[in-house]
């Protein structure tokens, strides 16, 4: 699954791209060389198990998982949850109100200090799926906008769900708030199994790592090292233009004369990039949000 020891030009900006977007700690050359040795499927999913923490702003419908939250909560929290839910409808970015880890600790690389091992790991967005939240108003006395609470939702395309509404507590290992938060998911995760079907939900690898993503990331990097040299060949790029009708602004778009491919993420879908074009071919979405 690794790339060739001299990787084409086009993979080595793919490779290059994907280093100098994900956040690493510590920031020091050690660590920026040692993503340059990294193989290219494991680079990946580094990169995608980060990306996934982030919420592309876009509007969506705020629902609440009925057996999850309370009316009385809603009803107490209100004054609190409002401006945040509204942020979500408008489509507004969230990125405020996320886990500073999820901004600055992309990857954490050997030499990092102790405090910061295994915080790029978000444990409850892989297991349980759950996205969190802070909703706290950012002021010189809480310059991250921490809050008394959390609100934990799956984030869809076009839907908000939110699951959960707890305490930091919740991140604190056998406490009564963790055990609650826990029974909520498990119930959540389980709501479309028919009663007494055994089921696998969200399985994860010894590293902590998403096992979905992880053969994504392979299945990917696989894909590069294969079909790499078809990206110069001109048949094929004729058949990608010539598989699908693609439109922008009411203009079909049609191969130019010379294409630029490159190897592309856009958000958590893989493919092939038409540089001249701006024109994306999805070969692999993990999934939509």
């Amino acid at each position: 699954m690794n790339t060739k020891i001299n990787p084409s030009p086009r993979i080595q900006a793919f490779r290059k791209e994907i280093i100098e977007e994900l956040p690493r700690v510590p920031l020091n050359k050690g660590s920026l060389a040692s993503l340059h040795l990294m193989p290219t499927n494991r680079l990946i999913q580094a990169y995608l198990t980060w990306k996934m923490r982030l919420v592309v702003p876009k509007p969506r419908v705020v629902k609440f998982w009925v057996d999850g939250v309370s009316n009385s909560e809603v009803r107490y929290l209100k004054s609190k949850l409002l401006p945040f839910l509204q942020k979500v409808a408008a489509g507004k970015d969230l990125s405020s109100h996320l886990s500073q880890h999820a901004k600055k600790a992309g990857i954490v690389l050997e030499g990092a200090s102790p405090s910061n091992r295994r915080k790029d790991i978000d444990s409850v967005l892989i297991r349980q799926g759950l996205h969190h939240f802070h909703i706290g108003s950012s002021s010189p006395k809480n310059p991250k906008g921490r809050s008394d609470f959390l609100i934990f939702a799956e984030v869809l395309e076009k839907e908000f769900l939110v699951v959960a509404i707890a305490s930091h507590d919740a991140f604190k290992a056998g406490s009564k708030e963790q055990l609650r938060f826990l029974k909520i998911c498990n119930s959540y995760i389980a709501k479309d199994v028919p009663i007494g079907q055994g089921f696998l939900a969200n399985p994860v690898m010894s590293s902590g790592h998403s096992m979905t993503l992880t053969l994504f990331s392979d299945a990917c990097s696989r894909e590069i090292e294969q079909r790499d040299p078809s990206l110069d060949d001109p048949i094929f790029i004729n058949e990608l233009y010539g598989g699908q009708l693609i439109m922008r602004d009411g203009k079909i778009i049609g191969k130019p004369e010379k294409s630029l491919m490159a190897w592309s993420f856009q958000d958590l879908k893989f493919g092939i990039l038409d540089k001249k074009t701006k024109v994306f071919f999805c070969i692999y979405p993990f999934f939509s949000r």
